[in-house]
């Protein structure tokens, strides 16, 4: 009689414990839930390890092709570069991340990458702003060669010797084999399309880099509200130190 009297009892506690644990888990849910629908938007606290790892740079006279650099600084924050090409001379850089987004062009009309703002931009106002007079001891002048448009037969305009200048469409393609590398964003984090310096489907579109990644043959408008957010990606030659 004892015994199930014991017996009992334990089931009784037994039977409580799972009822508190119930009524905990119960309270916890709702009050998690007050907390998520009360906020706008479901808000989680960032770890240390989820944030951007610091970008490990090489020395310009050490880097290979793939690697990072630094050269330059431009409203206030070094300049990332990324190297795309290398020989026993020199390196061909690219930024890592977009320094400025602007149209390729102030005006819709028929231009060419020799004629337009943005080529007068990168080697004007944004060369002599980004790099000291060191750094420019170290950029080379190149033949930029600036071909038509093989799908569209749009001409491409002269060549020029450019300190700074934008990836052609056929080096887009010679440079990044995936879409998924040719995605650039805004240094936070901020997917944006880019522009090439390649002539569009006429001669008021330039060709550019989709957000995607994608090869964009037809281009945009030199000129619109949307140009205004195409992404700049200069792309220099430097003297291996």
């Amino acid at each position: 009689m004892k015994n199930k009297k014991i017996s009992v009892i334990l089931a009784i506690v037994v039977a409580l414990i799972a009822i508190a644990i119930v009524v905990i888990f119960v309270i916890y849910r709702k009050n998690n839930n007050k907390k998520i629908t009360n906020k706008p938007g479901f808000f989680i606290e960032k770890d240390e390890s989820s944030k951007p790892a610091k970008i490990d740079f090489k020395d310009i006279g050490e880097a290979d092709i793939g690697d990072k650099v630094s050269l330059g600084e431009y409203e206030g924050e070094e300049i990332a570069w990324n190297v795309l090409d290398k020989d026993s001379k020199s390196l061909m850089l690219i930024s890592t991340y977009f320094v400025a987004q602007m149209p390729y062009h102030n005006e819709v009309k028929d231009i060419t990458w020799e004629k337009s703002d943005i080529r007068k931009w990168l080697n004007d106002d944004f060369y002599n702003e980004a790099f000291s007079d060191e750094d420019k001891k170290l950029i080379q002048e190149t033949k930029v060669v600036n071909k038509k448009n093989s799908s569209f037969d749009t001409k491409g305009g002269n060549d020029t010797k450019d300190n700074v200048y934008l990836l052609s469409l056929d080096e887009a393609f010679d440079y990044y084999m995936e879409n998924g590398e040719r995605i650039t964003t805004l240094k936070d984090g901020t997917i944006v399309w880019w522009w090439l310096r390649s002539p569009g489907f006429e001669a008021i579109d330039a060709a550019n880099i989709g957000d995607y990644g994608i090869i964009n043959k037809a281009g945009h408008k030199v000129f619109d509200e949307s140009s205004k957010k195409g992404g700049i990606r200069p792309v220099i030659h430097v003297k291996l130190k």
